[in-house]
């Protein structure tokens, strides 16, 4: 499978069409799913990462807390679960995660960012997340992605993610949203625009309680594609520690102003401050009842 398209949304509908169509059944650990090995995606413009097609409406909050997660480097349970109650099943103790990228990946970005920055020619930015030693782990939460590569050519950077698995219904939106985050904020660290974001899959599958949806969804069209603006290249850590600071009290039920983020950032803790909201009337309900 090879699909190259401008936008996510566009290359999503792409991708459920193509694996409904054409994917074979596999069925590993007794679970049937339909499988496409070698998967390539590639979008030439990542900011569109956040998907409008209804048929997948995906959680905006969980996905600005999943990268806000793995930028702070956690692999504790509870910040996810806030979003996602039902992510406890893939937790081996109850408290922590671990397949959880952050603690992988975080260390190695600065060393990254400054290789690039010495030789931006370089073809060594590669930050490896799946490990030698995952092979043999008897875990609920096995790393799906191998690694991601950073490449700078034409004042571009571009982002290239290697998976070993990856779910088309339940994970490929949120990847992508995660890894162009992430591929965006190095950019605005270097000073660079930011170029395509590809998607290497070695088995890209449906499950088949899922295969209906993702059958429709292959053949849907969201009514407007939506791009988030450019992320700044001027204070953009400062923001992100407010951010992460404000997700948690959030979280604690407690008030932060938005106005100590700038428009970029207030657009994700409007997200994140919606759904809280949401959570609150919900919860105040279940206990009046």
């Amino acid at each position: 499978m090879y699909i190259i398209g401008d936008d996510f949304d566009s290359v999503y509908t792409q991708v459920c069409k193509y694996i409904t169509e054409n994917g074979n059944i596999s069925s590993p650990r007794g679970l049937h799913t339909h499988e496409i090995l070698g998967a390539f995606v590639r979008i030439n413009n990542p900011r569109t990462r956040m998907l409008q097609n209804k048929k997948r409406n995906i959680s905006i909050p969980f996905a600005i807390a999943e990268w806000l997660w793995c930028i702070k480097g956690s692999n504790n349970l509870k910040m996810l679960e806030y979003y996602a109650p039902s992510y406890g099943k893939y937790s081996d103790d109850g408290e922590t995660l671990y397949g959880a990228y952050g603690p992988r990946f975080i260390g190695e970005l600065p060393k990254v960012i400054s290789l690039l920055k010495r030789d931006p020619d370089t073809r060594r930015a590669l930050i490896p997340i799946y490990s030698h030693r995952d092979v043999a782990v008897n875990s609920k939460d096995i790393p799906c992605t191998c690694g991601i590569q950073f490449l700078i050519r034409d004042q571009q950077l571009h982002a290239m993610v290697h998976m070993r698995s990856n779910d088309v219904y339940l994970g490929l939106p949120y990847d992508v949203f995660n890894f162009s985050m992430m591929q965006e904020y190095v950019a605005s660290m270097l000073g660079v625009s930011i170029g395509t974001y590809t998607h290497l899959v070695n088995s890209l599958h449906v499950y088949d309680k899922h295969i209906q949806i993702v059958a429709e969804i292959g053949h849907s069209k969201p009514e407007y594609i939506y791009e988030m603006p450019a992320m700044p290249f001027m204070q953009q850590e400062e923001q992100i520690e407010m951010l992460i600071y404000y997700e948690s009290n959030l979280r604690r039920g407690k008030e932060i102003n938005l106005s100590q983020f700038n428009d970029y950032f207030k657009i994700l803790a409007q997200h994140l401050k919606d759904y809280g909201d949401k959570k609150s009337v919900k919860e105040d309900v279940v206990y009046a009842n």
